[in-house]
Formats: structure tokens, sequence, C-alpha cells
């Protein structure tokens, strides 16, 4: 899936594309479960101002820094909730300015593979997204959007269904145009923050599990091919959200500061992947950035 099913939610997952599981989607993610305004983490409440700052400044930080320790936060809030002036329908262009294999090529997945992510470089996807209102805040619509990255990266007839679509969970069948079989990607939400810096600035990041495997049926109750095992990695989509105001104060475009670290999981059935997990030494593989522009829909 080229570069997608990275909101925050989120995308840079596992899709086939071209005959192969390619690696790439959770940051627009779909993903984009990311997002939160209204809520601040529950630490906050019990420290001092100073302690406050110093703790908002932890994503910018992680993103600016470049940081390849595993992130420290947990599952902070119900959702992440966004500042109101991301309520609405929104251009999204994504464009990836850099690509690192902190732990050599091999453990980024080899030679062929790393070059294909390199000629990604100063390339851009485009797709839309759609922020909701519900009673706590702003929230990302997450079945809308990985509907729309999805299409927008493996084909307009590439989703097959969003059977689920949660905060801490979302499922999708996809088929990928290449592909010759159905894939089931689930997306657990494993940890969450957001940071509202000021009345322009708003910070927020999720780790998500991703396992992508060749479905077991398509939607039709025919066979979704290929016995090849699930895929897991996690993930680390952190976003640095800036909104630019006009002279009425009002919010068309909003800038993003985008990166996405992908983390190895240790296998107790795979000897190999176990041993890539050790060689990580607890680092990503995989680390990507991108500048997202959104601009509202009229």
């Amino acid at each position: 899936m080229n570069r997608v099913l990275r909101y925050t939610y989120t995308l840079r997952n596992h899709f086939k594309r071209n005959g192969e599981i390619y690696a790439e989607t959770t940051r627009r993610e779909i993903v984009q479960t990311i997002g939160s305004s209204l809520l601040f983490p529950s630490l906050a409440n019990a420290v001092d101002a100073e302690s406050i700052n110093l703790q908002n400044g932890l994503l910018e930080a992680r993103v600016l820094e470049n940081v390849l320790s595993p992130p420290p936060y947990q599952l902070e809030g119900s959702d992440i909730f966004y500042p109101s002036y991301f309520n609405g329908k929104w251009d999204v262009f994504s464009t990836t300015t850099e690509v690192q294999a902190p732990c050599g090529v091999l453990l980024f997945g080899g030679n062929s593979t790393y070059a294909r992510a390199q000629a990604e470089v100063n390339t851009s996807l485009s797709y839309k997204a759609r922020f909701i209102s519900n009673p706590q805040g702003i929230i990302a619509d997450r079945e809308y959007n990985v509907k729309e990255i999805a299409r927008a990266a493996m084909g307009e007839n590439a989703v097959l269904d969003v059977p689920l679509s949660t905060p801490n969970k979302v499922s999708v069948l996809l088929a990928p145009n290449g592909a010759n079989q159905i894939l089931k990607a689930d997306l657990l939400t494993l940890a969450r923050r957001s940071e509202l810096i000021n009345k322009c600035e708003f910070h927020c990041s999720e780790v998500v599990r991703q396992v992508i495997g060749p479905a077991k049926q398509s939607s039709n109750g025919m066979p979704g091919g290929g016995a090849r095992s699930s895929l897991l990695k996690e993930i680390e989509t952190a976003s640095l959200y800036t909104a630019v105001k006009d002279e009425n104060e009002n919010v068309n475009e909003i800038r993003c500061r985008q990166r996405s670290a992908t983390f190895l999981l240790p296998s107790q059935q795979d000897p190999m992947a176990y041993k890539m997990w050790e060689a990580s030494r607890g680092r990503p593989i995989d680390v990507r950035f991108y500048d997202v522009v959104y601009t509202k829909r009229s």
C-alpha cells in the first residue's frame, strides 16, 4: 500500500501491492485515531505548571529530535479529541520527506525494500479526511478516513468492508490493486497521547499494532487466498499540527509535521524474527517523516 493507513490512523501497514506485502500504512492513517485538544493526560492534573510544559514537549522532542527509544506514554484517555477548528471535511496532501533505517538496511527489509522506500521521498499522496463532533469533543471519523486513504493508496475499490471502527480497534477487509488475495487488517491501539500546546498548536501520537494477513474468506464467502501468516509490528505515529488563521481568525489550513517509527515484536514461533528483534535493541527499524497540509473543503 503506497504510503498509507498512516492516521493517524492513521495508516504504514503491510498491504499486498504488486505481489508483495508492502510496509507502510499506519500513518494517516487510517490511522488517525489521533488528536485531542480537549483532554489533557491525567498526569498533568497532578503536577505543577512547569512540569506540564515539560510534559507537553514530549511529542515534539520525539519528532524533531528523532528519538529512537520506545514511546514512554501509555493509553492516555478513551480517545484523542482534536481542537474545534478540525471539525469538518479536508483535502489532505501528504509528502514523504525522509526515510531512515536506524538498524540498517537488512532489518529495514533488505535492499529492494529500502530502495522502494527511498524512491517515495519527495512524492505525495492526496486524499480526503473528516472530523466529526461527539459529546466529548471533535474526533476523527475513522471509518471515513480509512476508506479514503486506502482508496487513494491502493485503488478505488480496494476497501471491501470496515466491519469494526472504534477508538481502540479498526478492522478492514482489503483487495488492493494487483493483489491476488483478500487481506484483513486489524489496527489495535496500544498507546495514545495528546498535548494542547496553545490555540494554534496541537500535538498527538498513537502506537498501533498492525496485524495483517490473508482473510479467511471474503465478504461473499469466497476464500481470501493464500495461507500466509499474519505480520506483526507496532508503529508509533506522532503528529505536530499547526493551525493557520486568516485575517478573520478562521482556520482553513492546518500544517503537520509527522513521523512514523516501526518497531519489531519478538516471536516465540519464528526464531529468525526473534533474532531480528534482538538485533534491533528496542530501536525502530523504519522511520519516515512527512509534511502534511490540510485544506478546508467548502
